[in-house]
């Protein structure tokens, strides 16, 4: 019975993503079942977890990665992401009504009514229900951070009432009278949300799988949304609650969180690089039984391989090359990224896509949008930097590069200049998060930044035309699919 749930629930699913007459048009179709126990409320969240992330358009945007010249030339069939890609004005055209923001919504309409509902069943322990409602807090908090991301203006380039978007509270989806929220209201809904689940999350995950919420991924969020608003004291405050409890308490179901030791993989081959390990279960990939991935907090897929639009994947995997301007930082002899990440030249010399003047990036397909311990070490080294704490900064800095750099070759970092130690860290976050999505939003936040500005490259040339990455394209425009519905919303730049 409970399958049978869980599939008539995913059916509802389908049903709310593949239509919408409005920006949220949500209402599940008839004859399904409905969630009437805690369990059932439960399975609404758990295949809803890893369903929607970050969207794959992140990964198209930013300066780590491109296409090979074959492919992006022939993305013709679907040429929104062609246009993403090309860092193009308009993304999405009138008859286009993308997964980037229905599915995030759908969702969210979904979190709305177990948020809305859960609490009130009778004959269910309080315990049990305040838990799944804070998933389901942690999980709406999650979808409207990628949402902000997108399509509304970075924080620290807003105004207090310069719009961002809408907020929808409630699960009424005959509700369509929807205004922009603004971006502060946003954050400020945003971290409200984690905070009230915070109060009844379980420490850790309580079962083996990193997409369940708890504290510990909780605060990892938390410090991430206030990292992305370019607010680091706050930041780091999360993220010292958060080694707090790594320090304090044990996971009762025995989970690792810990950085992967590159030095204890042993090579095998091209194909199968990781001798005697699944490369399933280790960062950056993210898969949905991923309780041996040591690295993540909180798991929150960006699927950079597999979605589609029509017929054209974004991302085969012949077809994701490292950009230059990424390699140029690998300038340490002994980085073991550049081994297990990337695939070298063939054996005639070529690259595996003769089109493609760059490494091909391998095994990755699922990233780890959410939150890992490479990305809290070097969020507190960050924050530590910017506070002048140059020996904690370097101290999480080196806790990070040890684990990625062959210890025969391997020395660390010392410097007692904070901009010189803010560098490096930057640098890292370069070589760490390649097709995460986690570059695209450091170039959000990074745009102004006296040092981070200077790593960002603003141009693509492409048959030797030069795609600009101007300020305004920080922010994707709203597609013009919802806009049709909401004539009066102003739209993005």
């Amino acid at each position: 019975m409970k399958c049978l749930l869980k599939i008539m629930i995913l059916g509802i699913l389908l049903s709310v993503f593949s239509s919408c007459d409005d920006f949220l048009d949500v209402a599940p179709t008839t004859n399904v079942a409905i969630p009437s126990t805690a369990d059932d409320y439960q399975d609404m969240l758990y295949p809803l977890s890893a369903a929607y992330s970050a969207d794959a358009i992140v990964g198209l945007m930013g300066d780590e990665v491109y296409w090979s010249k074959n492919f992006y030339l022939t993305q013709s069939t679907d040429i929104f992401a062609r246009r993403a890609y090309l860092r193009e004005d308009e993304v999405f055209d009138i008859t286009e009504n993308p997964g980037a923001w229905s599915n995030g919504y759908g969702l969210i309409y979904t979190y709305n009514k177990i948020v809305d509902e859960v609490r009130e069943l009778p004959g269910e322990p309080l315990g049990k229900l305040l838990k799944i409602e804070a998933e389901a807090r942690l999980y709406r908090a999650l979808n409207y951070f990628h949402l902000a991301m997108m399509f509304a203006p970075p924080y620290a380039m807003s105004s207090e009432m310069e719009p961002g978007i809408p907020v929808v509270k409630e699960n009424d989806v005959d509700n369509t009278t929807r205004e922009r929220t603004s971006v502060h209201e946003v954050y400020r809904y945003i971290l409200a949300d984690i905070d009230t689940a915070l109060k009844y999350l379980p420490d850790y995950a309580t079962l083996e799988s990193r997409y369940l919420g708890s504290k510990l991924g909780a605060y990892g969020l938390k410090a991430r949304v206030y990292f992305n608003m370019n607010k680091y004291p706050e930041a780091l405050e999360a993220l010292e609650q958060l080694f707090s409890l790594l320090n304090t308490k044990q996971s009762p179901v025995g989970l690792k969180y810990e950085i992967l030791d590159y030095n204890r993989l042993a090579w095998k081959n091209e194909t199968e690089p990781w001798q005697g390990m699944n490369p399933a279960k280790t960062f950056p990939r993210a898969v949905l039984q991923e309780s041996e991935n040591v690295e993540s907090v909180f798991t929150s897929e960006l699927n950079l391989r597999d979605p589609t639009v029509g017929s054209v994947t974004f991302f085969p995997m012949n077809a994701i090359f490292v950009s230059d301007h990424v390699l140029n930082f690998f300038t340490e002899d002994g980085d073991l990224r550049e081994k297990y990440m990337f695939y070298e030249r063939n054996t005639s010399g070529e690259y595996w896509d003769q089109d493609a003047p760059g490494l091909k990036l391998k095994r990755f397909s699922y990233s780890n949008a959410g939150v890992s311990m490479p990305d809290v070490y070097l969020m507190a080294a960050e924050c530590y930097a910017r506070a002048n704490e140059v020996e904690n900064a370097l101290e999480y800095l080196n806790g990070l590069r040890e684990k990625r750099i062959d210890r025969e070759k391997y020395q660390p970092r010392t410097s007692s200049d904070a901009t010189q130690v803010l560098k490096w860290i930057l640098e890292e976050r370069m070589r760490e998060f390649i097709a995460t999505g986690h570059r695209w939003y450091d170039i959000r936040r990074l745009w102004d930044d006296p040092v981070g500005s200077t790593m960002i490259e603003k141009t693509r040339v492409l048959d030797g035309r030069t795609y600009p990455l101007t300020k305004e394209r920080l922010t994707v425009r709203i597609p013009e699919y919802v806009m049709q519905y909401h004539p009066d919303w102003k739209q993005n730049p």
